[in-house]
This record gives C-alpha cells, structure tokens and sequence, in this order.
C-alpha cells in the first residue's frame, strides 16, 4: 500500500514537472511543435547524406535548439560553453546547403533567438538598445535586398546581427545576479580546454612548422590565426576579471597564471590586434579602478620589453612609418600588411560611389567591391578580400547611419557599465562587472578599427555582446536595489516619531 502511495506521488511529480516545462503561451507551444517537428525532418534527412562525424554534431545542435524553447536560460548556457569548443572543431569535414557545422550551428542559433525574441518582444521593449537596434535592423534589412548575391550573404546576416539578438536574450534570462556570475564562471571554465589545447601545441612544435610574414606562428586549436588571438585575448580579459574577484589567495593565483599563459600564447600569434587589444584592455582596466601605481609599474615593464624585443618593434614599426613623409622608395599602400593602402583605396572607392551608397553603403557584400583596385594592384589571382576593418566593413555594407548605430550601441553600453562603477549602492560585484564592461568596450572598438575582430568574426562577437547583455542585466538590478534603498529612507522619513 505504501509503495503503491509512493509511486502514485512520483508520478504525479513527473506529471507537474512536465507541465512545468510547458510553455503557459499557446502560441509558444504551436511553434515549439512546429520547430520540432522541421528539426526532426531535417535530421532525418542529414542522417542519409552526412558523414557520422556530422550527424552527431547536427544531433547535438539540434537538441540545444529543442531544448532553447523550454528552458531558455539553461540553453544559453549551453550555447555559450559549446561555442568556445566548436571553434577547435572546424576539421569536420563537407558540408550542408554550402555551410560546414559551425555554419550551421550559428545559422540555427541566429534562427532560434531571433523567433524568441520576438515572443519576448514586449520584454525586449523595455531594453536601453531597444530604438538603437530597430535602426540597425532596419539598415541590415536595406543592405541585404539591395546585395547583389543574398544567399552568398547569408554568414554576414548572422555574424552581423546574432550577436545583438543575444543580448537581448541574455539580458531577459540572466535576471538573477547568481546567474550572471555562474555564466561568467562556465565560460571561464570552458576557456581552459582550447587553451590547453594551445598549449599541447606549442609543447609539440607548431610554431616550427606554422610561419606567417616571416614569424613562426602559434595556431593552436583553430583554423584561423586571428580567431586563435581573439579568443585567447577575451579569455584572458575574462580572467583578469575573475583576477580582481578572487575571494582568498588560491583563487588569485590561479587566476593569475591564467592571465600570464594566456598573455603568452597571444604573443606566439604575433598578431598585432590581439597584442593592441591586450595592451588596450589592461591599460583601462586598472585605470578605470584607479590602480595608477600599478598602471604605471606595469606601463614601465611593458615599455621595457617593447625597447628590449626586436620582433616587437618590427612587428609595431608601421605605425611609425605612416608618417614618414621623406622615404620616397616607401609604398605606404603596403604598411599594417597592406592595410593602410586597402583602407584608403577602398575609401576613395566608397566615396566615389552613388548618393544612395554613400547614404545606405553598397549592401551586403559591397565591401568586396571596394577593395577591387588595392586587390588587382597587389595580388596576381582572382580573389576578393574585405577591407580588414570591422568598421569600413559596416560602413560600405550598411552605411554611415548604420555604423553610427553600432558605435551608439557601443557607448550606451560603456555608460551603464560607468554607471555600475561609479554610482551610489553599487556592490563589490557590479564596480567589477562596471570596470570589466568599460574596459573590454574600447579593447572592443580599438580593435575593431584596425582589423576585422568582434563585427566580422562570429565568436568574438558572441562573447563580448553576451558580456554587454550581462551589464545591461545587472545595471537593471543595481536600478532596483537603488530604488529600494530610496523608498526604505523615504519610509523612515515619513514614520511619527513615538
């Protein structure tokens, strides 16, 4: 009799724990059942033509995609711990309607936010990007149906506005404050697989076999030099973060080491962005936590190696070179590995165009076109290259105005990180998330103006707006926490004395 009590109980359990994990919105539910269904069609359909190795990364991607629509927030957490691994993923070999797995997976998230998004959309109303990113939208909608080729466009759609979906959902999810913070410990966790693996490579002697410009290069895990410094610069940004959160000793100096290994595979990339953006992101940081005499200690060191180290100075001499006006042999057009000629041919292009390109850019894929002459000048094979900078990629693609609105999105962002950082009834917590926001949004832009970075590259991207959607969340509760203590003191003030 008892064990038949227990049994009725545990099912009833069950029973409410399924109906927990319903949506309460019929329209939810439709479209759940509808994704559903079209994922398993699609699956099966995979399973026939894709190799194995294929087939389980599209069953993995396809559950987080199921399971978004019933537990959102556990699903981003996946989303983000997933994306730092498939990056070191990219030898799966052949592909799906022209897109690899990665592709894919980007393509389904993209897909997956977006229609949450909208099902949130009176949430998302409420969000400070809000009116700046119906601007956006608008402008990437111009630019992709005036693209000469749009589904040779279909990566850039993503890449160029996922990233902002996904603020918006990490910021409607991740409510909590122990939310954030596990977010934050998950992804700095993940982060010590692809840099052991950058590691083990360089153990083993990549860097002999691998030469780029003349320097033998770290390639770690990835596919991409410039995504292998990326990635290793956020995580080591990440971990300067958790650095100045460390509660005791133990949890310092392994913070630490994390930093000075990740310091060191960014240095065997030798590239200049990462480099930049390291010397950019640290700088800030402790100048904005006023930490001026480390600053300074560490400025010191740093100008001490510049001096000391000939590759660096080798590797940074064409900043100089820019303005030296008496070399006549100099080809300036060849500087920053021919960035400074693509950026101004590519400019005089842009500016020579129509009225409506000029207002709008030239549409998706414009970019390529801009970069025509530098290309014919300097390369002998029939290729098309971007302009290597993330912001005269959004320029000749969407415009000034569009350009304008992600630069606006970039300092409402630094204003309310400010906020967490110097405003009244801020925590331990939110003057750390304050100074990391600030910091790592002009690591951000700096980088971005001198390379393609957190526009044109999609984890980057990721990473730094799901940081941007932490801020804006916890800039929501220092609001509330403020609003309470105001009210708490406006109460005392009202109450009779007795």
């Amino acid at each position: 009799m008892q064990a038949g009590a227990q049994i009725s109980e545990i099912r009833q359990r069950m029973w409410e724990w399924v109906l927990l994990s319903l949506p309460k919105r019929p329209d939810i539910l439709a479209i759940q059942l509808g994704a559903g269904f079209f994922l398993l069609v699609l699956l099966a359909g995979v399973m026939f033509v894709a190799p194995p190795m294929q087939v389980a990364v599209a069953v993995a991607s396809i559950l987080v995609v199921i399971y978004f629509f019933i537990r959102p927030l556990v699903a981003l957490f996946a989303v983000f711990g997933l994306r730092a691994l498939l990056d070191l993923l990219w030898w799966i070999p052949g592909t799906l309607l022209g897109l690899n797995m990665l592709q894919l997976f980007s393509a389904a998230i993209f897909l997956l936010v977006a229609t949450q998004m909208l099902l949130e959309l009176k949430r998302v109303q409420r969000h400070p990007c809000f009116k700046i990113m119906l601007v956006y939208f608008l402008l990437m909608t111009i630019a992709t149906l005036r693209s000469d080729d749009i589904f040779r466009n279909i990566d850039s759609i993503v890449r160029y506005t996922s990233p902002f979906i996904l603020m918006f959902m990490v910021t409607v999810y991740f409510d909590r404050e122990h939310h954030r913070r596990r977010l934050l410990k998950l992804i700095a966790i993940v982060a010590l697989i692809p840099l052991t693996v950058s590691l083990y490579h360089y153990a083993t002697g990549q860097m002999g076999a691998y030469e780029l410009h003349g320097y033998s290069r770290l390639l770690g895990g990835y596919k991409n030099l410039h995504n292998m410094a990326l990635m290793t610069l956020f995580f080591m940004s990440l971990y300067v973060f958790w650095f100045s959160r460390a509660p005791h000793i133990f949890g310092a100096v392994l913070a630490l080491l994390l930093i000075l290994a990740s310091a060191f595979l960014l240095y065997q990339t030798y590239i200049r962005t990462g480099l930049l953006g390291m010397v950019v992101f640290g700088g800030t940081y402790l100048f904005v936590l006023r930490r001026y005499r480390t600053l300074g200690v560490v400025g010191f060191l740093g100008l001490v190696f510049l001096l000391t180290n000939a590759a660096m100075q080798d590797r940074f001499s064409d900043f100089m070179l820019i303005f030296d006006t008496d070399n006549i042999a100099l080809d300036k057009r060849k500087l920053g590995s021919g960035r400074w000629g693509i950026w101004t041919m590519s400019m005089t292009e842009f500016l020579s165009g129509s009225p409506w390109d000029l207002i709008l850019g030239a549409g998706l894929g414009g970019q390529r076109e801009m970069t025509h002459d530098w290309v014919k000048l300097f390369h002998s094979k029939h290729i098309t290259l971007d302009p290597h900078n993330d912001m005269l990629l959004l320029l000749y693609q969407i415009g000034p105005f569009g350009l304008l609105a992600y630069l606006a999105l970039q300092l409402v962002v630094f204003r309310h990180a400010r906020d967490l950082l110097r405003g009244p009834e801020t925590t331990r917590f939110d003057k750390a998330m304050g100074a990391y926001g600030m910091s790592l949004t002009l690591m951000v832009f700096v980088t971005n103006s001198v390379s393609n970075s957190f526009v044109h590259r999609t984890s980057p991207g990721w990473y730094y707006w799901c940081v941007c959607g932490l801020i804006f969340a916890q800039h929501k509760g220092w609001l509330q926490r403020r609003q309470a203590a105001k009210e708490a003191v406006g109460l005392r003030l009202t109450q009779p004395e007795t």
